[in-house]
């Protein structure tokens, strides 16, 4: 396992419960402050402006291939953003009944979404769950009885669907059959450590080496295809909460985290896996 260090460059802070970084087709960068109820955009200055408050508790992003922001919101369910301040709601309830606090999500190549749910669970209280949207617009529960699914990742391939559960550290892995259809769960990887937290997001490098945020380890560990632990990034902070590629060549890992509620960046080896409505 190799130990690199890497210069972290603070571009933002005080955004409470700091989340979600991600890239839209122009370049913009938004993320989420939970704590505020805000989507904000940060350019590279830090200067922060407010795109939309959702009315609830925004906790993860993506963007679709129309360069809408969809936002996983712990209140709110899945919303749909197309413009500032213009936010619609998309999924609120499963079977009849509210959708349980939704955190992360994201998007495979065809426009179907995955997220997580997490909400009311614990690691005593095992019922998160995990869902998808599939492209026209009908919505499946793929596998529930999670302590607290977070972090949400899919392969280049659209094969493999990755869902992060912080207080178990694990990293499960799913094979995708068919939108909103996956194979028996895959216990993928296990993160070191053993403080209080565990994974929380991740994303892919075009190389499929996945880096996972160590929420309470203060590092981001590095995952080959096969599981493996290839590396551990040292943070200059103890709870890295996301991270997304973008920036110049996609080659940068934006990074958010609630020690300061900040945005960090710092440089990758090559760029980040080409993200759904990005290519």
């Amino acid at each position: 396992m190799r130990k690199v260090k890497h210069e972290f460059v603070q571009i933002a802070k005080g955004l409470r419960g700091a989340e979600g970084p991600v890239f839209d087709r122009e370049g913009r960068l938004f993320m989420v402050a939970p704590g505020e109820g805000r989507i904000v955009e940060v350019d590279e200055n830090g200067t922060v402006r407010t795109y939309a408050q959702t009315g609830g508790v925004p906790a993860g992003l993506q963007v679709d291939r129309e360069n809408a922001l969809w936002c996983a919101d712990m209140r709110r369910g899945v919303l749909r953003i197309p413009a500032p301040d213009r936010v619609e709601p998309v999924v609120t309830e499963y079977e009849g009944q509210p959708i349980r606090g939704c955190n992360d999500c994201i998007f495979d190549s065809r426009g179907n979404l995955y997220f997580t749910a997490p909400g009311g669970s614990s690691a005593a209280n095992p019922v998160g769950e995990v869902f998808c949207r599939t492209a026209e617009g009908r919505v499946v529960r793929l596998d529930s009885g999670f302590r607290f699914c977070n972090g949400i990742a899919v392969s280049a391939d659209d094969r493999w669907l990755f869902v992060a559960e912080t207080f178990t550290k694990k990293v499960w892995r799913y094979e995708i059959l068919a939108p909103g259809s996956v194979g028996p769960r895959q216990d993928w990887a296990t993160l070191p450590g053993a403080h209080h937290g565990g994974p929380d997001g991740m994303d892919f490098d075009a190389a499929g080496l996945l880096l996972v945020t160590n929420h309470g380890a203060g590092t981001i560990d590095v995952f080959a295809p096969d599981g493996a632990l290839v590396q551990r990034i040292r943070t200059p902070f103890a709870k890295p909460s996301n991270l997304h590629f973008g920036g110049p060549q996609g080659r940068w890992v934006y990074v958010t985290e609630h020690d300061e509620d900040g945005l960090w960046k710092f440089q990758w080896d090559r760029p980040g896996q080409p993200q759904y409505g990005l290519t």
